[in-house]
């Protein structure tokens, strides 16, 4: 008795699901699809090809006709694409075919590195501002999800500024002692914010704050007090003395005055 295609293909499921980690390499198997045919000969003879696939799909994934492999011929990136459906027709020599679906989940790998962004900076910061002024905000994401997304942030502890955690994903930057402008006049503050991830990931981000000087320093003589001899007959105009005097604030703050001292006035018109 000659065979007849009167059987169609049978999948040994309906659905084929299966899970991918991200950056999976080239040639990774996915898994393999499988169906069987009752007839004989050419008639159950079983190829494979997909049937509804995207474009992005096609570009990730190769089926092998004759086995039903599935393999990863691109680049798997969870943060682009974190699931992929698609159809394969199984179908015999003379056109009966039958089609399975098939689903493969990505799962994520913590291959991004937080990025750091300076949403707002008061630069130069006064130095009579009090201690707990918030100075900065800072922005810190994470593309990737769940623990590999989780970040913590923060700088390093020789300087008078530290972060308050804010809403989601912000931080203010703050003062936490006086500061003195006479004694630092610039910080440079490295931000580091490292994942959760395994291994973790981190980056960095470099902010020079400057501090603005405040007429806080009054004009010091060099010495507390001055003395010196005056002969008789000293003609009028003659110098006595020199006295000195410095001021550590800055440009018009620290720029000193030379005032006429009464009791000079009163030997110049005496002894004129």
């Amino acid at each position: 008795m000659l065979d007849s295609n009167d059987n169609a293909q049978c999948f040994s499921q309906a659905v084929y699901e299966a899970s991918l980690p991200e950056n999976a390499p080239l040639k990774t198997h996915v898994m393999t699809v499988s169906a069987t045919d009752a007839d004989e000969g050419v008639n159950g003879e079983v190829t494979y090809e997909f049937s509804q696939i995207s474009q992005e799909s096609r570009k990730l994934f190769s089926l092998d006709h004759s086995t039903g492999e599935i393999t990863v011929i691109g680049d798997v990136d969870f943060e682009e694409e974190n699931k992929y459906e698609m159809f394969v027709e199984a179908k015999d020599g003379y056109g009966l075919s039958s089609d399975a679906k098939v689903i493969v989940s990505i799962t994520d790998a913590n291959d991004n590195a937080p990025f750091i962004t300076i949403k707002s900076l008061t630069n130069p910061v006064p130095e009579n501002v009090s201690p707990g002024t918030e100075v900065g905000i800072i922005n810190v994401q994470d593309r990737d999800s769940e623990v590999n997304r989780q970040v913590r942030c923060f700088i390093q502890q020789n300087v008078p500024f530290k972060l308050i955690p804010s809403i989601k994903n912000y931080y203010s930057l703050v003062t936490t002692d006086k500061l003195d402008r006479e004694l630092v006049a610039d910080y440079n503050i490295t931000v580091t914010a490292a994942d959760e991830g395994s291994p973790p990931l981190s980056s960095l981000k470099m902010i020079q704050i400057s501090i603005a000087d405040v007429n806080d320093n009054p004009p010091v003589f060099d010495e507390r007090s001055y003395s010196t001899y005056v002969s008789e007959n000293v003609k009028s105009g003659h110098v006595l003395l020199s006295v000195s005097a410095r001021d550590p604030d800055w440009r018009q703050n620290g720029t000193l005055k030379v005032l006429r001292c009464p009791l000079i006035c009163l030997l110049t018109e005496t002894l004129g």
